[in-house]
């Protein structure tokens, strides 16, 4: 038999080296297509027709801007708050768990994390005083008694946070009061915001195998009606996803007030655990799995970000954030019954210290 001239073995080779090279370039392509329109999918508009603005101060910056906005590079300083909502699955269960603020200062790479006492006391809608995690379901139940008036505003389309699927217009309501009540309070402009769901903290952990957290002491609670039941010990070890969720949240202890936990250090176990599963992420490789965590993110959060500016922040930051440069703030506040109480010296110090492009002493760890 004749055997087939060298040239066109080299030809085949090369056509071949060609088809692989091609199919591994339109398997990338339908990759980063598949994560923008995942990321498309977080986006709500929180342009919405049913707010008052006589009752609600309009932002400096256009909703529709912000979900225009396509960054190719993310060069100066900007700030996010972060909405974890505790849900039922009616609209009763509407109050925020977790406020987190971040001022992210690309010129050193870092991110000054402030949680936001539940207890806070602000000014809601009417001028009242009120606690800062009523105001996003304050939001929330103003567009709903809105819309059974004024049904033309809805526009149809629903969003979907967790196991909770309802109206956009209800979320981005409860959404936009949030945030411009903390934009009121501490006299800033918050560029970002992002509603999650609990289901996001303990679904990612799970997906990168646990989260390593010194935890530093004893917590045993049970809420029956929550389906909780808390038992961790001191030390360092390896959380899992319910594990690492029930130690951000613990409060309080069956063993009586003495052993609870006020929202002050409970704020302080939040930002330890962000750092840590920040630091898993930085060093997790996992390709397969990469999709799994695009899943749970655009599953369980909602945000006002474009995705290209999303994409963005990931190849700005990716490897380089870490506990060593995040940095947590201490809230001054104060109890007094029933709220948690700033005085104008300690406020105008915690602004300084945020707002600051100088990274504080210490990082969270």
């Amino acid at each position: 038999m004749s055997r087939p001239a060298s040239g066109g073995v080299s030809r085949l080779r090369i056509n071949r080296l060609y088809i692989v090279l091609l199919v591994g370039l339109l398997l990338l392509a339908a990759g980063c297509f598949a994560v923008y329109k995942h990321m498309s999918d977080t986006t709500i508009n929180l342009n919405n027709p049913i707010l008052d603005r006589e009752m609600i101060e309009t932002a400096d910056q256009d909703e529709e801007d912000r979900l225009d906005e396509d960054l190719a590079e993310v060069q100066e300083d900007f700030y996010m708050l972060v909405i974890g909502l505790d849900h039922s699955d009616s609209h009763s269960g509407m109050n925020t768990d977790t406020l987190l603020l971040a001022h992210v200062i690309p010129q050193s790479d870092s991110v000054k994390l402030l949680s936001i006492p539940r207890d806070l006391r602000v000014t809601n809608l009417r001028g009242s005083g009120a606690k800062v995690n009523s105001m996003f379901a304050s939001g929330y139940q103003y567009a709903v008694r809105e819309a059974r008036d004024h049904p033309e505003l809805l526009s149809g389309k629903k969003v979907k946070l967790g196991s909770l699927k309802v109206a956009e217009e209800y979320i981005s309501s409860g959404m936009v009061t949030a945030r411009e009540t903390i934009e009121r309070y501490f006299n800033i402009h918050i560029d970002y915001t992002f509603l999650v769901s609990f289901e996001t903290l303990t679904s990612l952990v799970d997906a990168v195998g646990g989260i390593e957290v010194n935890v530093e002491r004893r917590m045993e609670y049970d809420a029956p009606s929550e389906n909780m039941y808390i038992r961790l010990y001191p030390g360092l070890q390896v959380l899992d996803g319910e594990q690492a969720l029930q130690y951000a949240r613990f409060r309080k202890d069956n063993r009586g007030e003495a052993y609870h936990s006020n929202d002050f250090e409970r704020g302080l176990r939040q930002q330890q655990v962000i750092g840590a599963l920040v630091d898993k992420l930085n060093s997790w490789n996992s390709l397969p799995k990469a999709f799994e965590i695009v899943d749970i993110v655009t599953s369980n959060l909602k945000t006002d970000m474009a995705p290209g500016t999303m994409l963005s922040m990931v190849r700005a930051y990716y490897g380089k954030m870490n506990k060593d440069n995040i940095y947590s703030l201490s809230f001054p506040g104060e109890w007094q019954s029933p709220f948690v109480i700033v005085d104008d010296e300690n406020l105008e110090t915690l602004v300084e210290q945020l707002t600051s492009l100088t990274p504080p002493l210490e990082s969270a760890s």
